[in-house]
């Protein structure tokens, strides 16, 4: 059908153009003497329309002749362009596959195509780290490529592991510094920064950290608590020779993370350490009274505050809710031996042994009753304490 179309349409066309030129009769005469050159209009205007197209045509094969190196040129930029990415990409899904060293080949191979994105040389990079090949990797980020501008934070970033995993955290938080100044902390970087705090032993600096990432979900609110608790602790134990140190970390540190458990053994450790049974007694006391831990009692138990009497009263407050508690029976035992209050401390003493046969109490009351003159009652629970202490080392 389309061919009849067309062949009705060049017919109408071909019939047009005979009935125009037979009834155009005109002439174009040409002078150039001592030449005359006469040509009928109708072949004025075919030789015209001739004369146009070749020109036309003339002109367009000169120009294509003159674009043709830069075409063989993109051409040829392209297909490397596309070997390139061609190599990148199946680095990256090696690197995600966890094959590390064909990453590495497909890595290396695209960065000996001239032009290569350095963003090869990164993955490269990444994939050497995987490995613990730690010169690889260097020899990767060394690179001219890879220091432009806009490729300063995944270079930053590998860095400071580079640094973390060969053990210098020191150097590691160094490149986070400056990746703090070039682009701001994102997420992971956070999370390589608490590793290097962790490493560099520089627990002060951690639960600010570990509140941003509790802000940015990385950890809900139980877990932030338990890194910042450790933190904590870690900190106040490295005070317990720095009394001004101490004082001043421990009046930095929030109400809520001061009762939790861990903080306030160690802040009490490190008070009792200088001397400071007071507070340590306190911080105990504060902290017992929020989360019942039996651990604080035996550290409780150690204090001896200048109002002894006061302290033991605080103490007898907690067998309301736990006379059950053998750890608290024991503590009381050796807060009434303190004060010479021999009935009651035996009491306590032989309460604990009752609920937890444990040679700690034993050891306190073959203590106290060899105090008062009861040598063989006293050696028969030395002795006890001696075989139960015998046996837990054995089980460990």
């Amino acid at each position: 059908m389309k061919g009849l179309i067309a062949f009705i349409v060049i017919a109408a066309a071909a019939v047009t153009l005979a009935l125009v030129f037979r009834l155009n009769t005109g002439y174009v005469l040409f002078i150039a003497p001592p030449y005359r050159v006469e040509l009928s209009q109708n072949a004025f205007i075919i030789i015209a329309l001739l004369t146009f197209a070749a020109l036309y045509a003339l002109i367009r094969a000169g120009v294509r002749l003159a674009k043709l190196p830069a075409e063989v040129r993109e051409g040829r930029r392209r297909r490397q362009f596309e070997r390139y990415r061609a190599k990148q990409d199946a680095a990256v899904v090696a690197l995600l596959e966890g094959r590390h060293g064909k990453a590495r080949q497909f890595a290396a191979e695209a960065l000996a195509i001239p032009q290569s994105s350095p963003v090869a040389a990164l993955v490269g990079a990444r994939a050497a780290l995987e490995t613990r090949d730690f010169a690889g990797a260097t020899a990767m980020l060394e690179r001219p490529d890879t220091h432009a501008t806009n490729l300063a934070v995944p270079r930053l970033m590998l860095e400071a592991e580079i640094a973390l995993e060969r053990g210098q955290p020191a150097d590691a938080l160094a490149r986070l510094a400056e990746l703090r100044r070039e682009a701001g902390l994102h997420t992971a970087a956070q999370r390589l920064e608490l590793r290097a705090l962790n490493a560099a032993r520089r627990p002060a600096e951690i639960p600010a950290l570990v509140d941003q990432l509790v802000k940015r979900k990385v950890y809900d609110a139980k877990q932030g608590e338990l890194l910042r608790s450790s933190a904590h602790a870690e900190a106040l134990s490295a005070l317990a020779h720095d009394a001004a140190g101490l004082r001043s970390y421990w009046a930095h540190i929030p109400e809520g993370d001061r009762l939790q458990p861990k903080v306030a053994h160690a802040a009490a450790r490190s008070f009792l350490s200088q001397g400071g049974d007071r507070e340590a007694a306190d911080i105990l006391a504060r902290s017992i009274d929020r989360h019942w831990d039996p651990r604080l009692l035996l550290t409780y138990a150690e204090c001896r505050a200048p109002d002894a009497t006061r302290q033991l009263e605080i103490a007898e407050r907690w067998l309301a809710a736990h006379n059950q508690d053998a750890t608290l029976l024991y503590a009381l035992g050796r807060l009434c031996e303190r004060q010479q209050l021999w009935g009651k401390a035996q009491t306590y003493l032989e309460a604990s042994v009752a609920l937890d046969n444990h040679w700690r109490a034993h050891v306190a009351l073959g203590e106290l009753l060899a105090t008062l003159g009861r040598h063989d009652e006293a050696n028969a629970h030395l002795a006890a304490a001696l075989r139960l202490a015998l046996a837990e080392l054995s089980q460990d």
